[in-house]
């Protein structure tokens, strides 16, 4: 019985794009978690506060924080950092809202109420 590696070649690409994603978000997280460590003290303050909201679930604090970072000077690495955090942070919130968490649901509607003066500032 001959072997080809043409059966097998689905198998093979979807293990080497499960292990490509998993080294690239890998090595984005690492990198976010440092993208500050040598920020000025007042960018450094507003990327921990925007992290400690994150951790208690304060969408509204986070997004406030992280959109408040976007408009400072901001090297490639912090603004890909703050980028990344906004889109998880983002997709958490909507997963929360879609389960019928009320406190995402509330957050989530403040979040609108206020993008256009958020924007503005």
């Amino acid at each position: 019985m001959k072997i080809t590696g043409k059966p097998f070649l689905p198998i093979i690409s979807a293990l080497l794009l499960a292990i490509g994603c998993s080294h690239k978000e890998a090595q984005t997280s690492s990198g976010d978690s440092h993208a500050f460590d040598n920020a000025p003290p007042e960018l450094k303050q507003k990327w921990e506060t925007a992290l400690a909201a994150d951790k208690s679930n304060d969408y509204v604090t986070t997004v406030t924080a992280l959109e408040g970072l976007l408009r400072e000077k901001l090297s490639f690495e912090q603004a890909d950092a703050v980028g990344n955090k906004i889109k998880a942070v983002n997709e958490r919130l909507s997963a929360a809202v879609k389960k019928g968490d009320p406190a995402a649901k509330s957050a989530l509607e403040e979040l609108q109420r206020n993008a256009s003066s958020r924007r503005r500032r």
